[in-house]
Order: structure tokens, then sequence, then C-alpha cells
């Protein structure tokens, strides 16, 4: 091989070199999933938002994640980011979420979100909770605010319609936005109209997922509510499917029963 060759085959392998060492992405962190975990609770022990996660790793809010999986956490500064020091609470006889709260300057919604209760009326002596950070709301504790709140509402998914109902038994439309709001630190009534006074309007093209969505369904005005999820999608208790479920907002049989939407902060 004579000296022009070798010197060209040099530079390609020292160009080449460059290419890997400069490669996007090889600054980002990993997380392994743990049994128990949701994109909720890895965000909030990384500090990361909901959204980021899920984005990074082409998940939408209503994907399922293992133990074992390997999830990509972007990090601006290249270092795994640092979890702020969690304090715990022993669950005492006679105990109350509301009491709880109280003792350690936090909201009762960010207790629920931090901890992952499902009814906040029934807790149970010995089970230890997580106590975020003195002052931290519902969407603080979550790590993600208006996302968590859509992953708290895909929980329910699969739960029968129960006309009325509000629990994991059974629960009507405005029973499980009313849980979910309630989850999250929000009073809110049982019932579609009522639901529809709270927050501020937001158009059909600016809708962002958490945001309430209204519908004329079995009589003239609100009749029926749900939470949209983004991608045209929104989650719902329904009497004709029986169950909380997924439907389409752009098209189809809510598209054209669609009244309005509510965004409440």
């Amino acid at each position: 091989m004579n000296s022009d060759c070798r010197q060209r085959w040099a530079g390609f392998w020292a160009v080449l070199l460059l290419a890997v060492v400069a490669l996007p992405g090889s600054a980002e962190n990993t997380y392994t999933v743990r049994k128990g975990d949701s994109i909720s609770r890895i965000a909030n022990r990384l500090k990361v938002s909901s959204h980021a996660l899920l984005e990074i790793n082409d998940l939408t809010p209503d994907s399922v994640i293992h133990p074992g999986q390997e999830l990509r956490v972007p990090d601006a500064q290249g270092e795994p980011p640092a979890a702020a020091p969690q304090r715990r609470h022993k669950i005492a006889a006679g105990d109350s979420l509301w009491r709880i709260a109280r003792r350690y300057g936090v909201s009762v919604g960010a207790l629920v979100a931090a901890n992952d209760i499902r009814n906040p009326n029934l807790i149970r002596p010995g089970r230890e909770l997580i106590v975020p950070a003195a002052g931290a709301s519902a969407g603080d504790a979550a790590g993600g605010g208006r996302d968590d709140l859509v992953a708290t509402a895909l929980k329910y998914r699969g739960v029968p319609y129960r006309y009325a109902g509000m629990s994991t038994r059974g629960m009507d439309c405005s029973g499980l936005v009313a849980r979910v709001l309630q989850v999250h630190g929000v009073e809110a009534p049982h019932n579609s109209k009522a639901l529809y006074k709270l927050g501020k309007p937001v158009a059909r093209e600016q809708l962002q997922p958490g945001d309430l969505v209204f519908f004329h369904t079995t009589r003239p005005g609100i009749s029926h509510v749900g939470i949209y999820i983004g991608d045209g999608k929104f989650i719902h208790a329904s009497s004709r499917g029986g169950e909380v479920k997924l439907d389409r907002l752009d098209e189809g049989y809510y598209h054209r029963r669609f009244v309005g939407a509510k965004r409440v902060d």
C-alpha cells in the first residue's frame, strides 16, 4: 500500500472516530423499571416531567411498562438526576390522610399522588407512605401535573360502568372525572353539568391532555363528560360500552356530540 493510500485510510478512520464520539444521546442516562413502577412514579423519582419521559421513549399515556424494561432518561448535563430526600410516615391506627397531610404541611392530593392511593378514604395501619416536600401540591408530587392527571384516569380503565358510582366497583362518567380530580387535590362535584362550571373554556383545536371534554348524549345540554388524553382520544365511563374506556374525539359519535371543554388548573 503506497503512502497516499495509507494517508487516505488514516483520514477515514479519524473522521469515523470523531463521528462515533459525537453521536447524539451518548450522555443520556437510563433507568430500569422496577416492580410497582409507573411513569409518574419514575418521573417523580428522577425529577423529570412525565411528558418528557414518555416522549423520549416513544410511549403514550396508556403504554404499559414492565419490570426489567430499560427507559431512556434525558438530562442536559449528562449526570444522573438527583432525587430529593423523601420523608416517610407509617400509618397508625386512627390516622387519616387529612391528619397526616396537616402534620407534614402538604396537601392530601400530594399524598395521594405520591403513593398511588386509589381510595383516599381507605388507608391501612402499618403501610408506609412517601411524604412529599412541605408545601407540595398534587402536581408537584406526581412530577408532571396534567400528564399525571391523565395517568391517574387511565388506572381506572376497565372499571365497570355503574350509574352514580364513584369507586373501583363501578362508576359513571362524572364519578370518574370527580374522583380523578379529587385525587389531585381539586374539589369536584359528581355531576357533569356542575363540572362544566369549573375551569376556563378551551377551544377544540387547543385541547391538551388533562382537559375535561363535555357532550350532549342522552338529552340536550351537558349530559356526558370525559378527560382528554391526547392524540384525538379521551377516557370516560361509557354506559354504551359498559366500562371506563377510550374513545376518539376527532371523529364519529362523540365528535358530533361535542359541546365544549374546560381546563381545570
